[in-house]
């Protein structure tokens, strides 16, 4: 929450007339048609999101904001006058300007627009020091942010390596790592970072009388969270798994599925990890609402807060999300939609080449087998090493396989360097000619119509 004066809480209690402005290099700007957002609420789930917060507005086109940065208020007349509330800093996404009455519609993000940039990592993961909490101050850093938590579940945790493939954004990264601690990553009013974890124990920030709002509705109560699963989503066998017996007897199983996330790639640091992050859900639970009215700018998301039906009975809650707008503040929106999937996938974005590399551990205890692959596939390759092991035997039923295929347009001759470090196996061409002359698989061995792959070595 915003800290403010009771006169601003006072006048919201009494007023839906907003005043809305920026600062831009010491300037300001009176600024209309404001729609902010505020949102934490993703694919049915809240924890491990990393969300922007989102702000449109109309501004006189004269005022050059391309990719600026600006402050952004919002206020309401006081007792004593316009008061403001400082509601963080923007930066600008998009300028859109009509020609006819030379009015600019701005769309703009708070700065956790800054972390869609690459992760490259400096840190010596291999003299095997670095914490979780290490890798979220470089991912801020990196990203030119002020990490404001420095304390959270699994900070201590050692990272052994980057497991962050070329082209992973800073946000993924700190989705991974509110992923793996039970919480939610949001930039605040304050423009720092925090990982948040949700906890119907904290101070009611705000209660919801319902019958102050013309359009309100309470939904279904979401159920404790009661078991916490960390896996690999295309691997059997390999959840680690924590449970609270009594709850489940009680409301049965509501869990936190976490799957695929990057800081939990072995079982043994899926055992290290899962206590922390079931210590810090258990019991999440919360009323599911939607009020529709005019929106408190001073409420954060996240912010714990209680619903109040016509009956008098109170139900805890929180503000997950919020659509405002201003003049029209009462057709502003605040909920707090229901959890409707338990699970949490770690997404990773391909780089610009598409690369896409998967390591697997298939485990069928019926056929006591284990398989590994490891696949890496690029552009132009793709290597495949397979392992099988069964109680007899360790065998290597696809060995080292790598297949380079390029399509080579407006030649007539081909070269390959250093293919591969194995022996070549076999070259295949085509197209609507071949030179027979300038094809040198080895530098003493040229086509001729006798040549058979399994003449090899002459």
């Amino acid at each position: 929450m915003i800290s403010v004066t009771d006169t601003i809480k006072q006048a919201y209690e009494q007023s839906t007339t907003q005043y809305d402005k920026i600062v831009l290099e010491n300037e300001e700007y009176v600024i209309n048609k404001v729609e902010p957002e505020d949102d934490c609420y993703e694919n049915g789930n809240v924890f491990g999101t990393a969300i922007a917060k989102a702000l449109s507005f109309e501004i006189d086109s004269s005022v050059d904001l391309e990719g600026k940065e600006f402050k952004y208020y919002t206020g309401i007349k006081t007792t004593v006058g316009i008061e403001w509330i400082d509601l963080g800093t923007y930066i600008t996404q998009d300028v859109e300007i009509n020609d006819t009455t030379r009015i600019a519609t701005i769309n703009a993000m708070d700065y956790m627009l800054k972390t869609n940039i690459e992760y490259k990592s400096d840190l010596q993961y291999s003299n095997n020091n670095i914490t979780l909490g290490q890798v979220a101050q470089e991912a801020c850093n990196k990203a030119g942010l002020t990490l404001a938590t420095t304390d959270f579940p699994n900070v201590a945790f050692i990272v052994d390596s980057n497991q962050f493939p070329e082209g992973t954004l800073i946000r993924q990264v700190i989705s991974a790592i509110a992923q793996i601690s039970g919480t939610v990553a949001k930039v605040r009013s304050d423009d720092k970072l925090y990982f948040l974890t949700p906890k119907t124990t904290g101070t009611v920030r705000k209660v919801f009388n319902l019958s102050d709002y013309s359009e309100a509705e309470i939904k279904r109560a979401t159920h404790p969270i009661n078991l916490v699963s960390l896996g690999m989503g295309d691997v059997e066998g390999e959840n680690v798994v924590m449970r609270d017996e009594e709850s489940i007897q009680e409301d049965g199983e509501n869990s936190l599925i976490i799957n695929d996330n990057p800081f939990a790639y072995t079982e043994a640091k899926r055992q290290q990890l899962i206590a922390a992050i079931f210590n810090a859900v258990k019991g999440f639970e919360y009323k599911a609402y939607t009020i529709k009215g005019q929106c408190l700018p001073w409420l954060e998301t996240l912010d714990n807060v209680q619903i109040k039906d016509i009956a008098g009975n109170t139900y805890n809650s929180f503000l997950f999300r919020c659509y405002g707008k201003s003049p029209n503040g009462l057709e502003s929106e605040m909920s707090a939609p229901s959890v409707t999937d338990a699970t949490v996938e770690y997404q990773n974005v391909a780089s610009a080449e598409q690369i896409a590399r998967r390591t697997e551990l298939k485990v069928d205890k019926q056929e006591q087998t284990i398989t590994g692959i490891i696949e890496n596939q690029g552009e132009f390759e793709q290597q495949l090493t397979k392992v099988e092991q069964t109680v007899d035997s360790i065998s290597q039923n696809v060995g080292n396989i790598v297949d380079y295929k390029r399509e080579v347009i407006g030649t007539t001759e081909i070269h390959l360097t250093e293919a591969a470090t194995q022996e070549l196996l076999s070259l295949e061409i085509g197209g609507n000619k071949t030179y027979e002359s300038n094809l040198f698989p080895r530098s003493k061995l040229y086509p001729r119509s006798s040549l058979h792959p399994n003449q090899r070595g002459a």
